[in-house]
């Protein structure tokens, strides 16, 4: 095998365990960003439990003291109160229910712009190996050709040119 060949298929080989090499580390970060998403939609769902444990506890005391007070819970300022907490429990109940959602498509979303950088950087890493073995080609070649010769040859000094001879 030529040697200008088998460089060239080294460099091939090379670029093309890079790539790999490159395309797993991507496809890594995406399966690390889709972790991190499913956490912190966890963590949000937790958020939203605790909220309507807190909605609970306000009730509870809202309803405890309209008693202790001698009125009727369901009544008056006592039901005021009840539905103000009602909604703003409810809202950020919503709100965290919402922020899961959106954690959980951006990390699927940061996933998939991942997994397409490593998908890009094999590719690169294919044109490279064929570009490698093509200039590997083109040199070998060229180191196997005689030199063309681009100056046209002088007559050394001193030699004599005959006339030329024609018949007739």
């Amino acid at each position: 095998m030529n040697p200008m060949m088998a460089f060239a298929a080294v460099s091939a080989v090379g670029q093309l365990s890079a790539g790999a090499a490159q395309q797993r580390q991507y496809n890594a970060q995406a399966a690390q960003a889709e972790l991190k998403g499913r956490s912190e939609a966890i963590a949000y769902k937790q958020q939203g439990a605790d909220v309507l444990k807190k909605l609970n506890e306000n009730m509870a005391t809202i309803v405890a003291r309209a008693a202790a007070g001698g009125v009727l819970a369901n009544t008056g300022s006592a039901a005021a109160l009840q539905g103000y907490s009602m909604k703003e429990g409810v809202r950020e109940f919503n709100i965290s229910k919402d922020n899961a959602v959106l954690a959980e498509g951006m990390a699927s979303h940061q996933a998939a712009i991942y997994r397409q950088a490593g998908r890009t950087a094999m590719t690169n890493a294919i044109v490279g190996a064929v570009g490698a073995i093509g200039t590997g080609y083109f040199q070998s070649t060229q180191l196997a050709m005689p030199a063309l010769s681009v100056s046209p040859t002088l007559p050394t000094p001193g030699a004599s040119f005959a006339a030329p001879r024609y018949f007739g």
